[in-house]
């Protein structure tokens, strides 16, 4: 049934009987009757019971331009989300920037200065041109060209001093900025990592456009700035994230071959093999050339200054109390150059490998990251190595010409089999079952549990023996009512839970060892296991408002948390903003693993607020 109404009389009356804690949105938390009648502006009614169904209705009046469709209210939980997300949430989370919105896109509330500063490649003449000629209006925007890299430190130096937005590709053909998506909340800018699941995430929901926006703006970040970035912040030029440009590029064109121009494979199949031999395979930054193993690596020295302030408090005043001053002080001598602490200077450049791995932060890094060959990495990049050969089997099997080499299925082939031993003798642990990291400079393994431990089965760089222990071993230590956590519990008392410790759990971590459970037969376990986390997202969506935040406490099954950098996306107005990003690809991958059953119990769940 389709009503005309009276948005903000209706808005101002639901608020007002339902919204009793005041947050503009209607959870489980309001105490309010959990009934309200909607009148038409023809004499219709429509009468709508529950928190579930409230909140819809909340949304869709919000949403709506005077016209109330009573379907969508009435949606049940599995549809409703789908719908949002195809028809809103990736809309809200997609940046362009174009001359309409490159101020907005500027904003970044981590290092806000009176001066907005857009870097862009010197090489990219285009580029160049275009975001000149769209900024000319703007005096409080400065376009800094950036040099090709390596970049020096005093180069770095001067970056910093003017933090800004990197530029993303210009599409000439079209006088526009290729699309991207942002992960949500306060994170305004493109990430690596995270663009990968959001990517798997859009093709589901086959949004052709912005995911391949998003694999060609990678393409673009490691062709000019050198790597695959952190994100596209000046402050990230130094470092990359878990390398899943390859994995994205090979999913992303077995799905839409047929509608990409001719040489467009080869174009990003450079640029793969491009980054594989200049980030990953540089023994300076990211390999164990020894071991025939990658560690993660910041090139940027120092305190990483993307940070919340006060973030190294407590690190700091240990240094600042052997001067006698306070950590603000110290902070601040120590920034400039004033003072020398070379034990401090590790410990963040194990805290740059640590923000470059993704899991910002965790336990499982703490003080060893840069001489750590993990098993997530390595796992990552056996995939990788996997990748390119099979592409280059399939479409180039004569060779494939690339700065004046030739490569081969073969040559990548033997990559990955080089990988996949080191990997059985460094990170495989025959007496507890598992593949755990391995610290290049004790020679000693981490035997630490983590989600990550169980990435080789979706990388397929193990075998079924191998997958059978690792689940056996690591799966009952993580897997909780919620989900799977980041880490087993960890025993001992710390200052501040981190965020990628136990009991949270995230959606990357959810996905990839689901895809690992069911490459290698586990399907009971896999069944459990994304029932669990999609059940986590459901719940959410249905007691609070349709709220998706970028993480949970798996423990208890709950978006609350009392952690390091809080929940981004926790906090809203009447529809989320956008929800976020991989973990709306996680419901939308999970709801596909589930065997009908589930669905229709998950489905009940709107039933229980009424």
């Amino acid at each position: 049934m389709q009503l005309k109404i009276n948005r903000d009389q209706i808005l101002n009356d639901l608020l007002a009987q339902q919204s009793t804690q005041g947050t503009r949105t209607i959870t489980i938390d309001d105490t309010g009757n959990k009934q309200f009648t909607v009148f038409g502006e023809n004499g219709e009614s429509f009468e709508v019971k529950g928190t579930y169904y409230l909140a819809n209705l909340l949304q869709e009046v919000w949403l709506g331009n005077g016209e109330l469709d009573t379907e969508k209210v009435l949606m049940k939980p599995l549809e409703r989300v789908d719908y949002l997300m195809k028809n809103h949430y990736w809309n809200v989370l997609s940046r362009r920037m174009n001359a309409d919105n490159v101020l907005a896109n500027l904003f970044d509330e981590k290092r806000s200065s009176e001066k907005s500063y857009l870097y862009v490649p010197a090489a990219d003449v285009d580029g160049l041109a275009y975001y000149h000629r769209i900024t000319a209006q703007y005096d409080n925007i400065e376009i800094i060209e950036l040099p090709a890299p390596p970049y020096s430190a005093d180069l770095l130096k001067e970056i910093d001093e003017k933090a800004g937005l990197l530029a993303l590709k210009y599409d000439k053909e079209t006088d526009q900025p290729l699309p991207y998506v942002v992960p949500g909340g306060r994170f305004n800018e493109m990430y690596g990592w995270d663009s990968y699941f959001i990517g798997l995430g859009l093709m589901a929901h086959d949004q052709y456009e912005l995911a391949r926006g998003m694999l060609e703006n990678i393409a673009y970040q490691i062709k000019y700035y050198g790597k695959m970035l952190n994100a596209n912040r000046s402050y990230y030029l130094t470092r990359s994230q878990p390398p899943f440009y390859t994995p994205y590029l090979a999913a992303f064109y077995r799905q839409y071959a047929d509608r990409l121009p001719e040489n467009w494979l080869a174009e990003h199949l450079a640029i793969a093999i491009q980054e594989y031999e200049q980030v990953w395979q540089n023994p300076n930054t990211h390999y164990f050339a020894d071991i025939g193993l990658n560690h993660y690596f910041d090139e940027g020295v120092g305190r990483p200054k993307e940070t919340e302030e006060g973030h190294f408090r407590v690190i700091l005043q240990q240094f600042a109390d052997k001067h006698g001053m306070n950590w603000q002080d110290f902070e601040r001598e120590y920034d400039s150059g004033s003072l020398k602490e070379p034990e401090l200077d590790r410990y963040f450049e194990h805290d740059r490998a640590m923000r470059e791995s993704g899991h910002d932060t965790t336990t499982r890094l703490d003080d060893v990251c840069a001489d750590t060959a993990c098993v997530d990495l390595n796992a990552i990049l056996y995939r990788v190595e996997a990748d390119i050969a099979q592409l280059l089997l399939e479409y180039y099997p004569q060779g494939f010409e690339f700065a004046g080499q030739t490569y081969s299925y073969d040559r990548f082939f033997e990559y990955a089999e080089k990988r996949y031993l080191a990997m059985q003798q460094y990170l495989w642990n025959e007496a507890d079952g598992t593949f755990y990291d391995y610290n290049h400079l004790t020679k000693k393994q981490n035997a630490f549990v983590s989600a990550s431990n169980l990435f080789p089965l979706w990388a397929k760089a193990c075998s079924p023996t191998q997958a059978k222990r690792a689940v056996a071993s690591q799966l009952p230590q993580l897997l909780r009512v919620g989900g799977i956590a980041s880490t087993a519990p960890i025993s001992g008392s710390l200052n501040v839970e981190r965020q990628w410790d136990y009991p949270y759990g995230w959606a990357p971590h959810q996905i990839l060892i689901w895809e690992g459970l069911q490459h290698f037969g586990f399907a009971d376990e896999m069944y459990q296991a994304a029932f669990a986390w999609v059940q986590t997202i459901v719940r959410a969506t249905v007691e609070y408002n349709g709220l998706i935040p970028e993480k949970f406490n798996v423990e208890q099954s709950s978006h609350k948390t009392n952690v390091e950098y809080g929940n981004v996306g926790a906090v809203f107005d009447y529809v989320p903003a956008g929800g976020f990003g991989w973990t709306n690809a996680s419901l939308i991958l999970g709801i596909a693993k589930l065997t009908q059953a589930q669905k229709d119990e998950l489905n009940t769940l709107a039933d229980s607020t009424v």
